[in-house]
């Protein structure tokens, strides 16, 4: 399905849980999910409804998200169930990986098409500092685990200041995955760490491996990045002498990708996000819905469907002051007051882990 500026729709990003098993500061800074405990949790029965419903509009490549997926409980049989749907192209999934060596096996005999682990730093006591926790050897078994039973893996690395760019992609290089520098997005805490991706990834780079050239990825098919093709995603490629990976770059702020954004999110309380750099969500089932059937059902998620994509704004307002939302309150009196709110403020005090991001 088309939105009203033209792009196609085709690509559908699920956060199953919303709990983590790691207290990133960019994205958990508070211990939210204390012991892991998920305050939201989509069912299996639930998400493989909404992949039904997503098929019939021409959506048939699907991401599952957290919070930290592999933390439900039927993870492994979600991705298999998904993956008998009709219409269904690609079921990918992002992790961190802690769990990963647990359920590699499982995933793929499930059918999972790809899965993309979140890896910030290959030092130990600089991952403990940023996640809270001293897991980095059960994160580099996973991916040991997930290559070792084919899977193709991607890493992704959310760029700081301290961000050590050859580390990660020496790293990368010895276990024969891409990587992907992804700008941080200023939501939440991740306001005030931005760095620009092109300038500190590439220029670490040059000054290592030389020469490089921009990877034309038109019409080659992209297994690995749950789109058609690369020129799909948001990743542009970047190919170095003595380097046999690709390095990526997604910008969302220095590389603005929004007229070619094919995406729309799910959250895990059931809620529709058009647009991550935006605060508008829309209910994908309201609660006051009855339904005599399945069928009835899938329908109304169809409509919810429809109107998100409808929604979806042109490009996203991070740190745009020049956009405002209205915000209305009830006071103890029963009367409402509004207040205007600028578009980064809203941003800032958002929660990454929450939003599926």
């Amino acid at each position: 399905m088309r939105d009203r500026f033209g792009r196609e729709i085709d690509y559908m990003r699920i956060s199953v849980i919303d709990s983590c098993n790691l207290n990133c500061y960019y994205c958990n800074p508070q211990d939210n999910n204390k012991n892991c405990q998920a305050i939201n949790i989509l069912s299996v029965k639930k998400v493989l409804c909404i992949v039904r419903a997503a098929t019939r509009l021409g959506i048939t490549h699907f991401r599952l998200t957290g919070g930290e997926p592999l933390l439900h409980p039927q993870i492994d049989e979600m991705v298999s169930q998904i993956k008998k749907i009709p219409g269904v192209r690609s079921v990918s999934l992002t992790t961190n990986a802690v769990l990963l060596a647990q359920h590699a096996k499982q995933l793929k005999e499930a059918g999972i098409d790809s899965i993309n682990v979140s890896l910030d730093t290959i030092d130990a006591s600089e991952y403990e500092h940023i996640t809270k926790k001293p897991l980095l050897d059960k994160v580099e078994h996973g991916i040991d685990a997930a290559i070792e039973c084919g899977i193709r893996v991607k890493i992704n690395a959310v760029l700081t200041p301290q961000t050590d760019v050859l580390a990660l992609t020496g790293y990368a290089s010895k276990k024969g995955t891409d990587i992907r520098f992804i700008e941080m997005m200023p939501v939440g805490e991740g306001h005030t760490n931005g760095v620009e991706p092109y300038k500190k990834v590439i220029g670490a780079l040059l000054e290592v491996y030389g020469t490089f050239c921009h990877i034309d990825t038109e019409n080659r098919e992209e297994i690995n990045s749950g789109y058609n093709n690369a020129d799909n995603g948001p990743a542009e490629y970047y190919s170095f002498h003595g380097l046999d990976i690709r390095v990526g770059l997604i910008q969302a702020i220095h590389g603005k990708f929004c007229d070619t954004c094919n995406r729309i999110r799910v959250t895990a309380d059931g809620r529709l996000i058009p647009c991550l750099g935006s605060s508008v969500t829309m209910d994908l089932v309201p609660d006051s819905c009855k339904f005599t059937d399945d069928l009835e059902k899938d329908f109304v998620i169809v409509q919810a469907l429809k109107a998100a994509i409808k929604a979806k704004p042109g490009c996203h307002n991070f740190n745009d002051n020049a956009v405002t939302y209205t915000k209305t309150t009830e006071t103890k009196t029963v009367e409402t007051k509004t207040t205007e709110l600028k578009a980064a403020e809203v941003n800032a005090a958002r929660n990454m882990s929450r939003i599926g991001g």
